[in-house]
Formats: structure tokens, C-alpha cells, sequence
């Protein structure tokens, strides 16, 4: 009995490395995910790492972004696709407007995080299928930021990737204040538009 329960578990631990494997093979080239990190999205969890440096009064950021919904991605993208709603779905966000003709996404974001209220316009196609949609901050503090997201069906889950980097003037704010603002409020919003998409 001992020996059948130790081979079924050897066995269902092999097809969750498999499975593992497969997800990690989509970040490979954008994020390197340990097996704990592929674990944690499977738990639903959103990661996000950001990375602030500053050097001869100039400051540079880079943000990685990953989630892992457990529905097929034409039931993401429904919601998602929705940024006039992200005002009423994300707490911390008290205005979103998008103007179809110029793809100008404009957000108005209010936390305790954040130095001040912020208001970000962001160029970026509406998604509305799986595949990469890049993005850039025309104007704001950090003007010229420039990222790209991706959308991949995955088995019967919808893998999502994100990555965006800025380099410019010193905004005199701390690092670690950007760091943590932007870390926590990425997982903050992606829990509450996961939340809608159920």
C-alpha cells in the first residue's frame, strides 16, 4: 500500500513539474521563474519586481510583471479590454478614459503609496485577442517609459507578461518609494481585476 501511494505521488509530481516546465518555457525569454514562482501563480498570486537606480542625477526603472488566470483568454480579454470600467473595478484608480481614435489610455490614480495623486496617459492599443501589445507614457514624470505586454493562451489558462523600462532626470523620489508603490499597487490592481473576471 505504501509502495502503490509513493509511485501515484511520484507520479502527480512529475506532471506538475511537466506542467511547470511548459509555463516556465513562456517567461523563459522575459523572466526567469524559479519553480516556487510557477508555483505561486498557479495559487492565483500576481508577481511583480521592480528596480530603481540612481546615478549622476538621473534615475532609471524597470518593472516585470507575470499572472496566470485559470480560464481560456477570450474570457479575460472581455474584462479586460474594459479600461473605462478600471475606475470602478480598482479602488486606487478614480478616473480611466480611453480615446479609441489616439489609443490614449488616461488614468488618475490616488493611494497612499504615491508621493501625490497621479494622473498617467499611456498610448496603447485595446486588447482584444492573445499577443504582444506595447505601450508608452508620452508625458508625466515619467515620460518616454516604454513596455510592452503579452497575452498566451496556455493549456486551458491565460499566461499574462508584462515588462516596461524609463531613464530620465532624477524624479526626487526615494527608490525604494517607487519600488514599492509600483510592486504593490501591480499585484493590488491585478487582484482586483482578477476578482471581476470570476
Amino acid at each position: 500500500m505504501k509502495l502503490l501511494l509513493f509511485f501515484l505521488i511520484f507520479i502527480y509530481s512529475g506532471v506538475l513539474f511537466a506542467k511547470d516546465q511548459k509555463l516556465q518555457d513562456f517567461y523563459k525569454d522575459y523572466w526567469a521563474l524559479t519553480d516556487k514562482s510557477i508555483e505561486y501563480l498557479y495559487e492565483g498570486k500576481i508577481l511583480a519586481d521592480a528596480q530603481v537606480e540612481s546615478k549622476d542625477k538621473k534615475q532609471s526603472f524597470k518593472l516585470n510583471v507575470a499572472a496566470l488566470y485559470p480560464k481560456a483568454c477570450h474570457k479575460v480579454l472581455r474584462k479586460l479590454k474594459m479600461f473605462e470600467s478600471y475606475k470602478d473595478w480598482i479602488s486606487f484608480i478614480t478616473k480611466s478614459t480611453y480615446s479609441e481614435p489616439n489609443q490614449l489610455l488616461t488614468v488618475r490614480a490616488e493611494h497612499s503609496l504615491l508621493p501625490y495623486p497621479m494622473i498617467v496617459h499611456i498610448i496603447v492599443k485595446r486588447p482584444t485577442k492573445p499577443g504582444e501589445y506595447p505601450f508608452v507614457f508620452p508625458t508625466g514624470i515619467f515620460t518616454g517609459l516604454k513596455g510592452k505586454f503579452i497575452i498566451k493562451e496556455h493549456k486551458k489558462t491565460c499566461a499574462f507578461y508584462a515588462e516596461s523600462y524609463w531613464k530620465g532626470k532624477d524624479t526626487n523620489i526615494p527608490d525604494f518609494a517607487i519600488e514599492l508603490f509600483s510592486e504593490t499597487l501591480t499585484k493590488l490592481g491585478g487582484e482586483l481585476l482578477f476578482r471581476k473576471l470570476r
